[in-house]
């Protein structure tokens, strides 16, 4: 991926349809209050009060709230599966074909519902069944956005049971986050654990359709989310939907209590549009942006903005006059407060429009008018990491684990008759985005070192990700195929010369190890 509009630290764990770790309002400036919410759609049973005065809840009272919610959204959730065979008005026989499997959810009473792209990858038409076990054939409409994991079906149905979206970042760590769908293919799944932290971003490398998806944003909850709940809404304590269960971190292929979902104000924005225009396109900043620490904001005297941490000299923002640690605080009337509201300001607008952006430079305000710019004009093709040396599998519903993990079983183990000796570690070509994560330079070059299998002989010699592979045995490391070259042809018993470079604060650190592969 290249730096435009892309993730500013690509994550090295992958999940269903994904690994770890860019809405429908403009955001407010953080330092405002957050918004009322409305009052509940839902007829809770009410907390009680303890005789000290303070608020408290019976665990009666809880439960309740809890079955009330699990049987308000199950009537909404549906489950998805590639298979369409004996389906009336199936196009062409499709019947069933290799592809996703997972959930989704019914945003409007005429028959749209919202799920993963990944979900029904390279679909036209999917099964849907709904909770009261119809099963009916939908029409796939999909962003085809490697940054936007959601797509659209249309069943032919109307008076249905629907979800609607929460209030605009009215997300919290700590809060009550319940996930429904069908992990496994065990329909209506219910699971309940909390919000534990916002704004994780990161890439997941699909090797099924050999595209890297980034994600930016993401709400991580330990909810139990496995293989099956992607497309699958992720709500709160009021039954409305904050995100789409997307991916989880595992290094064995099941649930860690870390899973994460694209935030509603991502989704609702894309969503809408295919709805409405059948495709989804989105302007190019040529921008990379992250949010401002609190230390940062203290510093700069600023409470809300999107630093940018780089501005290619080819993109349309440094065209205008936009540079490299700018903070970007609006974009046209709408404020920004955080470098998620900066990405759906290009999701608003197609490529070829004009917008203003007004933008802090030390403690100057200035702004400038950005003609924005076609992703696949600008961007590299989006092409899946060449994780080495070996890839993840995927499951039913594009479920990845991960390329490490004693239990992962997308490979065979070391210690297996006839299994080849593995480095024990995951590799990618270097690019702007990965510069940006393991801050290096413009001139360093090669492949990274993006995750370290634990225990593995890698790890065990002190590699560590963000390190610069240089040669194996000699050989110079260009790409990530000269590493697969290299290592097809290591057995067990021998030893190759490992060569890479470490970088510091813009310090290189130079290091040549023997690697014994032995059993």
């Amino acid at each position: 991926m290249n730096w435009a509009n892309t993730l500013t630290r690509p994550l090295t764990w992958m999940g269903i349809g994904a690994v770890i770790v860019g809405g429908a309002v403009w955001a407010q400036n953080s330092n405002r209050s957050l918004p009322q919410r409305d009052a509940a759609t839902l007829q809770l049973t009410p907390a009680l009060t303890s005789t000290t005065g303070g608020p408290s809840v019976s665990p009666n009272a809880m439960e309740e709230t809890f079955v009330t919610l699990s049987d308000h959204a199950s009537k909404a959730v549906v489950h998805i599966t590639s298979d369409t065979r004996g389906l009336v008005n199936d196009p062409g026989n499709q019947g069933m074909t290799m592809g996703g499997e997972g959930s989704g959810f019914i945003y409007r009473n005429d028959g749209w519902i919202v799920t993963n792209e990944h979900v029904v990858e390279g679909k036209s038409n999917v099964r849907v069944i709904l909770a009261d076990g119809r099963e009916l054939l939908g029409k796939v409409t999909a962003a085809n956005d490697p940054q936007l994991d959601l797509a659209v079906v249309k069943i032919d149905a109307t008076g249905l049971d629907t979800l609607e979206f929460a209030p605009e970042k009215w997300v919290r760590p700590g809060q009550y986050a319940i996930a429904v769908g069908a992990p496994f293919g065990l329909e209506n799944s219910v699971t309940i654990g909390h919000v534990s932290a916002i704004s994780r971003q990161g890439m997941i490398n699909d090797p099924r359709t050999g595209v890297a998806r980034g994600y930016t944003g993401m709400i991580q909850t330990d909810a139990s989310i496995n293989p099956g709940n992607s497309g699958g809404p992720l709500i709160d304590i009021e039954g409305k939907v904050i995100g789409i269960n997307t991916s989880i971190y595992s290094t064995t292929g099941g649930n860690n209590g870390i899973g994460f979902a694209i935030p509603s104000r991502v989704v609702k924005e894309v969503v809408d549009e295919l709805i409405t225009k059948g495709k989804f396109d989105r302007g190019l900043l040529g921008v990379v942006p992250r949010d401002l620490k609190p230390f940062e904001k203290k510093e700069k005297g600023v409470s809300s903005g999107a630093l940018l941490t780089e501005v290619p000299d080819d993109s349309g923002a440094y065209k205008a006059g936009i540079r490299t640690g700018d903070i970007v605080v609006k974009v046209n009337n709408n404020e920004v407060a955080d470098e998620l509201d900066l990405r759906i300001a290009a999701y608003r607008h197609s490529p070829g429009e004009t917008v203003t952006v007004t933008y802090l430079r030390g403690k100057d305000t200035k702004t400038a008018s950005v003609k924005l710019g076609t992703p696949t004009d600008l961007e590299q093709p989006q092409q899946a990491p060449q994780l080495s040396p070996r890839l993840p599998e995927p499951d039913g519903d594009g479920f990845f684990r991960l390329p490490f993990g004693q239990d992962d079983g997308s490979a065979p183990r070391q210690s297996q008759p006839g299994a080849k000796p593995k480095l024990g570690v995951a590799v990618q070509n270097l690019d702007a985005t990965l510069r940006t994560q393991f801050k290096l330079g413009a001139d360093v070059q090669g492949v990274v070192v993006l995750t370290v299998e634990p225990g593995g002989f890698a790890s065990k010699l002190g590699v560590k990700p963000g390190d610069i592979l240089k040669s194996i045995d000699d050989k110079p490391i260009r790409s990530v195929a000269d590493v697969s070259a290299a290592m097809e042809k290591v057995g067990w018993g021998d030893q190759i010369a490992l060569a890479f470079d470490r970088y510091s604060n813009g310090t290189k650190s130079a290091y040549t190890t023997i690697v014994p592969f032995n059993r």
